[in-house]
């Protein structure tokens, strides 16, 4: 049992004096200090270790959110591609319904392709809204895909009107001038622009758009040197503003076979091709049969 007081004395040249009295309460104080400190030491390791558990599972949770948002917005961009992907489809299935001439035109009955693609926000709304877009789009490109199936078909039965059919460019350069009304490039009012121009250097090689038989091949007031091929199905297409033709009248050609060479004859602004397609001698628009 502890003492209660304790007296601690020196012996020196000096004799004998008291150097110190220790009582009990001292040890209890010193034992209670030496607790207390033991306990706060426990408590702050272990909000250390719990401080240093959350900090790394806040920084895991970033990098999954991260990972996430970067996941949603590489889907999103790939939903983005397939949009356009069938988009592009769903018009070349309509172009080749006109050159078929498939019953009620490609397309008709079916969903169409959304519009529209959800937003990056992160969450089960967005889940959802991207799982009905892609179910939508997925539908639109099995219809489009079954369409092309069945188009294809008909283009093997009826290849030789697929290669009648003016469905080529004439020549490769950029459209200055579409089919339909117009302000007069001769500064007279408005016409009434029966084909499309098509800005070409002087002498760029000029190609047949279908497969047909030359009728003309001379000069025309306005047109300059032009030439006409009559293709079957009662189409004809027209290359005015030639600098030279390189097919004779009667003479047969196949798509895509050069035919002359582009100029400035006849009333112009400029060098350029003017083309246009006829049905049944009425111009028409030539984007109609152009598959690209």
């Amino acid at each position: 049992m502890l003492e209660r007081k304790l007296d601690i004395f020196v012996h020196d040249h000096n004799g004998v004096r008291r150097l110190f009295t220790y009582r009990r309460w001292m040890f209890l104080a010193s034992m209670a200090t030496v607790a207390v400190l033991a306990v706060g030491v426990l408590v702050l390791w272990r909000y250390q270790t719990d401080y240093a558990d959350l900090a790394g599972r806040r920084r895991a949770a970033l990098g999954r959110l991260a990972d996430q948002k970067a996941q949603a917005l590489r889907l999103r961009e790939r939903v983005r591609r397939l949009g356009e992907e069938a988009a592009r489809i769903r018009s070349f299935d309509a172009k080749l319904g006109v050159m078929v001439d498939a019953p009620g035109g490609p397309g008709v009955g079916a969903p169409d392709t959304p519009g529209r693609l959800p937003g990056t926000a992160l969450g089960d709304d967005l889940g959802r809204r991207l799982f009905d877009f892609l179910a939508a789009l997925g539908n639109r490109m099995a219809v489009e895909e079954a369409l092309q199936q069945d188009l294809a078909r008909l283009l093997t039965e009826r290849k030789l009107e697929f290669l009648a059919k003016p469905s080529l460019w004439p020549a490769r350069g950029f459209i200055t001038s579409g089919f339909g009304s117009r302000p007069s490039p001769f500064g007279r009012g408005g016409d009434f622009h029966n084909g499309v121009d098509i800005k070409v250097p002087m002498g760029s090689p000029v190609y047949a758009a279908g497969a047909g038989r030359v009728t003309d091949a001379d000069y025309m007031h306005g047109y300059g040197l032009r030439i006409v091929i009559s293709h079957d199905f009662g189409l004809e297409t027209v290359y005015a503003h030639m600098q030279k033709a390189e097919v004779k009248p009667g003479q047969l050609v196949k798509r895509g076979q050069r035919i002359g060479l582009s100029g400035n004859s006849g009333r112009t602004t400029g060098a350029h091709l003017h083309y246009e397609v006829r049905v049944d001698g009425t111009p028409v628009n030539p984007r109609r049969y152009l598959l690209d």
